[in-house]
């Protein structure tokens, strides 16, 4: 199976920032995050705010007064800021393991970050399963992209899925935009999931990633399939009527996700397993 690091080859993060320059001229600002001004914290002299302390923010914006008053720090935010923060989150459950869905997920993320990190926004990075798993906290700089490959490549999938819970664990301060890559393979949570963010003002991309089995199953016969994450068994036929059945309850499905993001203004993508990253990391950040 292949790694992260032969697909961010080289060429590939070249074209990536090719694709970077082009969005932001057609953004018309200097990052992804939107509106660019007025109550938008920032990089003048103008002083605007006070906010906790996170890591990787500049010590030198640290307000040391209010740290020796309350033994708690916190950083200036000036008017007009030009950085951004994109939270990424990764779905590592055991359904994610299915074909290589889970590496497209890891690079489209990684992609993502690059992308953020190239335009002088930070990247966060959160891995999840019934909860929050691992984080990989403010890079904002390209040249840290390489620490960004590094938390994500030896992720694996395993455990089962609980995304209300890791956005908690996750405790986002910072306006922004949150990007879920998942199989989203749940039951409950994922509305609330993102309800949560946009109460915390995160603009909400869901990119559902799935395999092409996962897409167009083609197997029939008797089978009996497992769910990877309970362990709950069915017997099934798999019959051409059964697999024309699973494809209307799948398109209903992205039906579902579509509409309720379209009531809550978030954007929710369905891609392969195989789809070209290219073209998928324009779909997310266009």
């Amino acid at each position: 199976m292949r790694t992260l690091e032969e697909i961010l080859t080289k060429e590939y993060l070249a074209r990536l920032q090719q694709l970077g320059t082009r969005l932001r001229a057609r953004l018309g600002t200097d990052g992804y995050s939107g509106e660019r001004r007025s109550t938008v914290k920032g990089t003048s002299l103008e002083f605007s705010d006070f906010r906790e302390y996170l890591p990787g923010d500049d010590l030198r914006r640290a307000d040391w007064n209010s740290y020796a008053r309350f033994d708690k720090l916190y950083v200036k935010q000036y008017f007009e800021e030009k950085q951004a923060a994109f939270h990424l989150f990764l779905d590592c459950s055991r359904s994610m393991e299915a074909g290589e869905k889970f590496l497209q997920a890891k690079a489209l993320a990684a992609s993502v970050g690059y992308l953020a990190m190239s335009g002088g926004d930070q990247a966060r990075f959160f891995a999840f399963r019934e909860g929050l798993a691992a984080r990989e906290n403010g890079l904002s700089q390209q040249s840290r992209f390489l620490q960004a490959v590094r938390f994500l490549q030896p992720l694996t999938a395993e455990g089962g899925t609980d995304l209300l819970r890791a956005v908690r664990e996750a405790g986002i301060l910072q306006k922004g935009v949150s990007v879920l890559f998942s199989d989203f393979m749940v039951e409950k949570g994922l509305e609330e999931a993102v309800k949560l963010l946009q109460e915390k003002k995160q603009d909400v991309i869901l990119v559902q990633v799935l395999s092409r089995e996962e897409l167009s199953p083609t197997a029939q016969g008797p089978f009996r399939l497992t769910d990877s994450e309970t362990g709950q068994a069915i017997d099934v036929e798999l019959t051409a009527g059964v697999l024309a059945a699973y494809q209307k309850a799948l398109a209903q499905q992205e039906n579902g996700w579509q509409e309720f993001c379209r009531r809550r203004n978030a954007r929710f993508l369905r891609v392969a397993e195989d789809a070209p990253l290219l073209e998928t990391v324009y779909d997310i950040m266009k």
